[in-house]
């Protein structure tokens, strides 16, 4: 007789199905628009290894390319819900061993992503704002900083995922409209030199700069699989989950061609090809305020803060989640799938006191990072160990795009689909291959790289991972076998395909 697959003898509830496309959009919003236009746009332009003058044409590719992902989940998520999202995906859609093992990459991943490097953003950026705009004498650490939203985002995450997504949704909205009108001010006006179409134009750099730019213009949008997170709790998961996807990437891509184009042009293009959008973390506050005033400045510092707490909040949301699945399919252990009297997992939210805490503790005593710190180098270490923590996040990440990507073909045979379906996930899948070359490559590979140190981050969650899941494999083979089931048997999942020997739990 098959050994039976253990579980935990209570498993909470995730609340009524009560939330719409909107709280789906929020939660996609976990890519953090204002957040990266302030901080990843700017690496984009980075006339060494980015798109210089032509960064709104590498944005607006890369955009196109991560539309294509997003097609690709949406695939899965016209069918699947569970709360585990990319792990109920592959596991359904491909092989419970595919979807286990790139569960453990994608939430470790997005772990040092939004679930603990956010939160050293987080403090650098309040303590920053609170010395330039407050005082300059007496500043809390950034890291005492760091840690108070953690307990703000915890606190939200507990009492209610409709309150956390409401806050969202309302940070989102504020942020968006200063950065907007900022960016609006600026063509208007003219920028440093005109209105001009040659951002768009291949020719003012050269393709293979365009393209390095495209590469790195995918770290813009990481997060916005978040929107899946929630489909258990959504009252029409099949229709708003893949709405929102969609709508949130294609939107967001618009905003940062926008921003990208707008930035340029009020810089200049002598000034963006120097590196003085790259290499000046001032740059959004210099154009802030030659377009507009000093003020208008320092309330684009207060909706980045804001934008960053929003999508602390989602990933949070999504972390959560994540390991509640793990846990109530006995792939963790059962207290995982505890829940609060608000239908919360409260405990596999508390994961992310792991990555925060962690993280906190590798900027404040880390001497790794020390050799990245200098004249010619960033500013600090703990904003070096955030770039580490961020760039492994996105490089785990994005591995786990290609999975679902590659998976999206089998899908598709499976289901008979159209040629030009074929076509968008093949797109898909070179959009993360062509990711990572663009971090990587021609970067030097040595001591004095970020990005290398980042990889080996990225490939220690790799092997970790493997590792999880031998072991999981040798002590709970069942629970191997039978992985997503309880998503299957509660919310009106389809079976696995037969060839994957799917075996229902026994009630």
């Amino acid at each position: 007789m098959a050994e039976a697959p253990s579980r935990p003898a209570q498993v909470g509830g995730l609340g009524e199905k009560r939330l719409g496309t909107m709280a789906a959009v929020a939660q996609a919003l976990a890519i953090g628009p204002m957040f990266s236009t302030a901080i990843v746009l700017s690496f984009v332009s980075n006339p060494i290894n980015g798109a210089a003058f032509n960064t709104a044409l590498a944005v607006l590719i890369a955009g196109l390319g991560v539309l294509a992902i997003a097609y690709s989940l949406a695939l899965f998520a016209r069918e699947y819900r569970g709360a585990g999202a990319v792990y109920e995906y592959l596991t359904r859609g491909a092989h419970p061993a595919v979807g286990i093992f790139a569960s453990g990459i994608f939430f470790a991943g997005t772990l040092f992503l939004g679930g603990g490097g956010i939160y050293l953003g987080l403090g650098i950026l309040t303590h920053d704002f609170w010395t330039a705009h407050i005082s300059d004498s007496t500043v809390p650490a950034w890291w005492l900083l760091g840690l108070l939203f953690l307990a703000l985002v915890l606190v939200l995450n507990y009492i209610g995922v409709r309150i956390a997504i409401g806050d969202m949704l309302t940070f989102a909205a504020i942020s968006f409209t200063p950065m907007l009108i900022l960016a609006l001010a600026i063509i208007f006006q003219g920028g440093a030199d005109g209105n001009s179409i040659d951002v768009f134009n291949p020719s003012t750099t050269s393709t293979h700069i365009v393209f390095n730019g495209v590469m790195l213009g995918i770290l813009l949008f990481v997060g916005f699989e978040a929107a899946a997170s929630i489909g258990e709790e959504s009252h029409d998961p099949t229709r708003s989950i893949p709405r929102a996807l969609l709508w949130t990437v294609g939107a967001s891509a618009a905003f940062y061609v926008v921003m990208a184009y707008a930035i340029s042009i009020g810089l200049g293009e002598k000034t963006v090809a120097q590196g003085g959008w790259a290499f000046d973390p001032a740059a959004l506050d210099k154009v802030a305020t030659q377009y507009i005033d000093s003020k208008f400045a320092t309330l684009i510092d207060l909706v980045v803060i804001l934008d960053a707490t929003a999508l602390a909040l989602a990933i949070c949301v999504t972390i959560g989640r994540g390991y509640f699945a793990l846990g109530r399919d006995g792939l963790l252990p059962s207290f995982f799938a505890r829940t609060s009297r608000h239908n919360t997992p409260w405990v596999g939210n508390l994961v992310v006191v792991i990555g925060g805490v962690g993280l906190t503790l590798v900027g404040l005593y880390s001497h790794t990072m020390d050799r990245f710190v200098g004249p010619q180098g960033l500013p600090s270490r703990e904003f070096t160990a955030f770039l580490v923590a961020a760039t492994a996040g996105s490089f785990a990440v994005e591995l786990v795009y290609l999975f679902l990507a590659v998976a999206a073909i089998g899908f598709l045979v499976r289901r008979n689909g159209a040629w030009w379906q074929y076509v968008i996930v093949l797109v898909a899948i070179a959009t993360p291959v062509l990711g990572f070359y663009g971090a990587l490559d021609p970067s030097p590979h040595d001591t004095t790289n970020l990005n290398w140190l980042a990889l080996y981050w990225a490939l220690g969650v790799v092997v970790l991972s493997a590792i999880w899941f031998a072991i999981v494999r040798a002590i709970r083979p069942a629970n191997v076998a039978n992985a997503a089931a309880y998503a299957a048997e509660h919310h009106g999942v389809p079976p696995l395909d037969e060839t994957l020997d799917y075996k229902p739990i026994p009630e």
